[in-house]
């Protein structure tokens, strides 16, 4: 939440005791997930038993999104990918019982490892999802940047963002949306994803563009209604990962 940074930045000034989760997960640059021709690459990401497997995140620094835009800098959406939050979660049991005191250190560790394998089955499952997905059906067209952990865990190619950038509040132009049509055209690229907390506004302008194309809104910014299957994070990732191999398959 970009409107908070201010906040958080005065707090710990003041000496409020942060838990980073990003000093913890395998960081990747902006647009690690992009490019098409990629698919080949990330046949290592397939072994989730031991997490410390995903080093090379970073060796994928290099690669640029749709229409030769290059967003530089650590891209935070790490929460994509449930591999990446179980290593949040093992720091996170660890910090709490460091910092604060009169916590039971053993129900939280406890919950921890509950919540881990939680967090593995959801994994196991996206990975059966996907399987029957090809090659070529695994390509993804976003509302904006945030699907680079998503793409290097599973599999898929990020071949470019209706914003071309991690952020919402930004735009693009008429010029960039005219190349992302020829994008989406060479890749038949069946759904663009969009996010249910923003406007859809340009993407169903791109789609409308392309013709015979659906809009597919994910929870990518914010969780569903308490009455909604993705009201949790753990139903977010299963709702989404429906969503996405319901419009990529056939």
């Amino acid at each position: 939440e970009e409107g908070l940074l201010d906040v958080l930045n005065a707090a710990k000034d003041d000496g409020v005791t942060f838990f980073e989760a990003m000093d913890h997960v395998r960081a990747i640059e902006f647009a690690a997930g992009g490019g098409h021709d990629d698919h080949d690459d990330h046949d290592d990401h397939d072994d989730h038993d031991d997490h410390d497997d995903h080093d090379d995140h970073d060796d994928h620094d290099d690669h640029d999104d749709h229409a030769g835009h290059d967003h530089s800098g650590t891209d935070p959406h790490f929460f994509t990918d449930p591999v990446q939050m179980v290593m949040v979660v093992e720091a996170l049991v660890e910090s709490l019982i460091a910092n604060i005191d009169g916590l039971d250190a053993e129900a939280i560790k406890a919950n921890g490892a509950s919540y881990v394998e939680e967090l593995e089955t959801v994994n196991d499952e996206l990975q059966s999802m996907f399987a029957a997905l090809s090659s070529d059906q695994r390509v993804l067209v976003t509302n904006h940047q945030v699907f680079g952990y998503f793409a290097l865990q599973y599999d898929f190619a990020v071949v470019g963002t209706v914003i071309p950038s991690s952020s919402t509040l930004d735009s693009t132009s008429a010029k960039e949306l005219a190349e992302l049509v020829e994008v989406i055209k060479e890749n038949n690229v069946k759904a663009i994803f969009g996010d249910v907390a923003s406007s859809d506004v340009l993407a169903q302008t791109l789609a409308a563009e392309v013709g015979d194309m659906k809009v597919v809104p994910l929870f990518t910014e914010s969780l569903g209604a308490t009455d909604t299957d993705a009201s949790t994070y753990l139903g977010m990732l299963r709702t989404n990962g429906k969503l996405i191999s319901d419009s990529l398959s056939g």
